[in-house]
């Protein structure tokens, strides 16, 4: 697929009621992790590591459309012809 195309699904995916449904049930998992540490202070280093790099992963993911169109953009601009 072309850049131009990536970034058009990207778009289309970021309006999307699903996405909209994705965000809002993951942003929710990412409080009830960070809940899960704040209310366990007997919990082990191993499990507040794995709580935190769940949060991570989630944060991440929930970014990645930003990401995916800024590098996109990048692309595209890149691609473009100059010699106008």
């Amino acid at each position: 697929m072309s850049p131009k195309t990536d970034l058009k699904n990207i778009k289309s995916l970021e309006n999307s009621n699903g996405w909209k449904t994705l965000r809002r049930v993951m942003e929710a998992e990412i409080v009830t992790a960070a809940m899960q540490i704040a209310d366990n202070p007997n919990m082990e280093i191993n499990e507040i590591n794995f709580r935190r790099g769940a949060i991570w992963a989630a944060n991440r993911m929930l970014e990645m459309p930003l990401r995916l169109t800024t590098k996109l953009e990048a692309e595209i601009a890149l691609d473009k012809d100059d010699s106008v």
